[in-house]
């Protein structure tokens, strides 16, 4: 007499994640096998971490308001734990757990999900995929210089267009706080809208102590091809802090160009991250089909004595999903030599076309499985992208084939 109700599912994501089909995700599978390649190259090996960390370990190099960038929840046990917001902390942990100073340097690579808290009104992901490596145990300079040119050799590989790599350097904008005589509550804020891109209001918090001072301020945070353009502007600034690290950075440049890659390279003194490891050069990859970042990186000399081990590193992580936006279409297809065909016939003459399928497949050609009316065989075909289509001939064990891309129309 009485029915339970049924309980209506909701049939819709939490907002900043998304579901893949197929064909997106074996294109992803082909940028990150280009990826893999150029990694094991250089003589990284691939790690993997849990998910899960606590939250503790995670916040260490989140930094402030971990709380607003975590997806955190306390587990059966009580404890306080947090998704992964990226991969750098968790490897540095792992650095520190189970990396003797005797077995360094150590080259890691990865390919995971990463999680971070986003407001609906936002509409940023919470879930992003990443593709990354960090050098560690090495000296500085050598370590910077084979990280970017990893970097640009993956981007060229995956025949990204007109991107740039931004160098800058953590200590830069720091020093020029300092030069300008900001407080420190005043240096955050002018950190903190850096990260958010709001030069309007970076320009109010530099202008209340020296006006000519606020617009060479605002003038070096301006991205720029011409390094000496930046380093006459600089000469203007007395500040040991910011005069050392722009030297650091004319010798990282120097480096790049006489390996010819110097074309791919801007100055942007305005890099600034959100997480709070940097210790050092920075850069960000540009390109114009995004406003985000394609991928990001530097140096985090400080983050791994915090689990332990006192040692240098660096490294960077790419988007996946804005590397597969970026690459377009038509490029993406050019990575790929599967060839791909349909077989085709009736349910009840399933053994035939399996066994013709596996003599396709011996050959190292895709074959799918069609079966019912021959109706919209056309259109499932081109969906494919398939190159042929056979057929089995009712009553018999012939196939032939079908010529189907003149009968796509109507």
């Amino acid at each position: 007499m009485f029915k339970e109700k049924e309980e209506n599912l909701i049939v819709k994501l939490p907002f900043g994640f998304r579901d893949i089909f197929p064909t997106e995700a074996q294109e992803r599978e082909v940028i990150k096998e280009t990826i893999r390649q150029e990694f094991l190259l250089w003589g990284y090996g691939e790690v993997k971490t849990p998910v899960l960390e606590f939250t503790k370990n995670i916040s260490a190099g989140v930094g402030k308001n971990w709380k607003d960038k975590l997806l955190s929840f306390f587990d059966i046990d009580g404890y306080l734990v947090s998704l992964r917001a990226d991969m750098t902390i968790p490897i540095a942990r792992l650095t520190g757990m189970r990396i003797k100073s005797e077995q360094l340097p150590v080259r890691f690579f990865y390919f995971a999900n990463s999680f971070r808290q986003s407001r609906l009104s936002k509409g940023k992901p919470r879930v992003v995929s990443q593709a990354g490596l960090e050098l560690i145990g090495s000296s500085g300079f050598s370590s910077d210089i084979e990280v970017l040119v990893i970097l640009i050799n993956i981007l060229k590989k995956l025949k990204i267009t007109n991107f740039k790599v931004g160098l800058g350097h953590i200590k830069i904008v720091e020093g020029l706080c300092d030069w300008l005589k900001l407080d420190f509550q005043t240096g955050e804020l002018v950190k903190d809208n850096l990260i958010l891109n709001d030069f309007v209001e970076i320009r109010e918090l530099v202008s209340k102590e020296d006006n000519e001072k606020a617009d060479l301020f605002m003038e070096l945070l301006k991205p720029e091809k011409d390094i000496e353009k930046i380093s006459d502007l600089l000469s203007n600034v007395d500040e040991k802090k910011v005069t050392e690290s722009f030297s650091y950075l004319k010798k990282v440049y120097k480096a790049l160009k006489e390996l010819e890659l110097n074309d791919y390279i801007l100055l942007d003194l305005s890099i600034i991250r959100d997480f709070e490891y940097y210790s050092g050069l920075l850069f960000e990859v540009y390109c114009p089909t995004t406003i985000d970042l394609l991928g990001s990186g530097g140096r985090y000399d400080g983050l791994i004595k915090k689990f332990g081990l006192d040692v240098q590193a660096t490294g960077f992580a790419l988007d996946v999903d804005l590397l597969h936006k970026s690459m377009g279409q038509s490029k993406l297809y050019s990575f790929k030599s599967e060839e791909r065909t349909i077989v085709y016939g009736n349910a009840e003459d399933c053994l035939k076309l399996v066994q013709f399928a596996l003599e396709i497949k011996s050959r190292g050609v895709i074959a799918e499985l069609v079966f019912g009316s021959e109706k919209n065989l056309a259109k499932i075909a081109a969906s494919r992208k398939c190159s042929n289509i056979y057929i089995l001939e009712p009553g018999t064990n012939n196939f032939k084939l079908f010529e189907y891309k003149d009968k796509i129309k109507g």
